[in-house]
């Protein structure tokens, strides 16, 4: 449901690009022909591809964000002036387009802010009475969490319009009577309840009346984007874990060396107007270096630019007003700059662009004694950003830890080519916007 609805705003900014782009050779010309057809459509489309990336940077796709008409107006202007310049510099550097259209660029993206805007006000509108109504069956802190989470953002289209939390053999009898009345479409049901007998036949029986039956943790994953911990099971990571990404690694590691390349020439000029800046304003070395636990357990040193007054010994938390902080670190954090030196582990092998963030190693063995399956995160590499980097917070205890594993664990099951992409947009979107740590 989500991800359709993610689609179709997709396809609908692809067909609205186009239109746009039709709508503005006629307005400026007064007619469309091959000719002008042949001059524009392979620039432009080389921009929407950029655009379109851009947009999802930006957040578009968010279905919680359409919601909002001014903070949705907002966002299409603010990318859309982003755009319009990514647009012209693409314009000049590449002659082979020969044209510079700015006029051309201006009116049109004038148009697709108006008719993008529409859109997704037509979209907003649309969802906010969701489609899908759910029987929820079972209970515990991750389907409170769900129940919440869906209650606050109806456009995800999904809502729950009846939950047998600790159901008896005589609720499940009225299984029927229920989905009848209350037009339920899909029923979510957690593990516990699956595996008693009575609810699973009362299930069987009802399959005539055309309802989805889906188990819980998969609901959980496709509106949360994370694993509900409360639903794991060894067997889970059996069935969900081991697989070989063999192809892909292989390609994931040549990107990392391609993105080390170009990422280290940046460091190397970046790094030359900060190392006065970073020795000036405090004590302490430019580069810092931290024993980090990497894949299946083993130790590394990485490498960040010092953002610290020096201290004694080294921590897992970090309290994001922390006065050891100095100022200048703070601007790198939010930045991410700090995070840079980083490409030579990259380069190295040591860790790659995607994956969970490195811990600490002491902090790491006490996160494997307090948080049950905690040590599976490092059957993969660790990455300068990740999939719980760009959807949580800085954990600054226990329980954000372990809401963090959530993501890391999604990451380990669902990682490959679109997803890292995906990540690496996000992170875009966080450095652009300054949303550091």
């Amino acid at each position: 449901m989500i991800k359709a609805k993610q689609f179709v705003l997709l396809v609908g900014d692809v067909v609205l690009l186009y239109a746009a782009l039709f709508l503005t050779i006629f307005v400026r010309y007064g007619h469309i022909d091959h000719g002008l057809l042949r001059a524009h459509l392979v620039p432009f489309s080389v921009i929407f591809v950029v655009w379109l990336a851009l947009f999802y940077s930006a957040g578009w796709y968010d279905l919680r964000a359409i919601r909002k008409s001014l903070v949705l107006l907002e966002t299409v202007i603010v990318t859309l002036l982003v755009g319009f310049g990514v647009a012209i510099i693409i314009f000049y550097s590449i002659p082979y387009f020969h044209i510079a259209p700015k006029t051309n660029l201006a009116i049109f993206t004038v148009f697709f802010a108006i008719l993008a805007f529409l859109w997704r006000m037509i979209v907003g509108a649309i969802g906010k009475t969701p489609r899908e109504k759910v029987l929820l069956i079972g209970s515990n802190a991750d389907a409170e969490e769900v129940a919440d989470y869906l209650e606050r953002n109806p456009t995800i289209g999904y809502k729950i319009q009846s939950w047998m939390k600790n159901p008896s053999a005589v609720e499940v009898d009225r299984l029927n009577d229920v989905i009848t009345k209350d037009g339920v479409t899909t029923v979510v049901i957690l593990e516990a309840e699956q595996n008693k007998n009575y609810v699973a036949a009362s299930l069987y029986k009802n399959l005539g009346l055309g309802i989805e039956i889906v188990p819980f943790a998969d609901f959980y994953e496709s509106v949360l984007g994370k694993v509900p911990l409360g639903e794991l099971r060894e067997e889970w990571f059996f069935e969900n874990i081991t697989r070989r990404h063999r192809g892909y690694n292989f390609v994931k590691r040549g990107i990392d060396i391609l993105a080390g390349v170009i990422v280290g020439a940046v460091f190397l000029v970046l790094g030359i107007l900060l190392y006065p800046l970073v020795k000036l304003t405090s004590k302490g070395p430019f580069i810092f270096k931290q024993t980090r636990v990497g894949k299946n357990g083993i130790p590394f040193t990485l490498y960040k630019i010092r953002t610290m007054y020096e201290r004694d010994g080294e921590n897992g938390w970090l309290d994001k007003d922390a006065k050891y902080i100095t100022p200048v670190g703070k601007l790198l954090r939010a930045t991410h700059i700090d995070e840079l030196p980083q490409i030579w582990n990259v380069l190295k092998g040591d860790i790659s662009l995607v994956g969970p963030r490195p811990d600490f190693i002491d902090f790491f063995k006490k996160l494997e004694t307090a948080i049950p399956y905690y040590a599976i995160r490092t059957l993969v590499k660790p990455g300068v950003t990740g999939w719980a980097q760009v959807g949580y917070p800085v954990t600054i205890g226990l329980e954000e830890t372990r809401v963090r594993l959530s993501y890391d664990l999604y990451y380990l099951k669902h990682y490959s080519f679109m997803v890292d992409l995906l990540i690496v947009l996000k992170t875009l979107k966080t450095v652009a916007t300054a949303a550091g740590r």
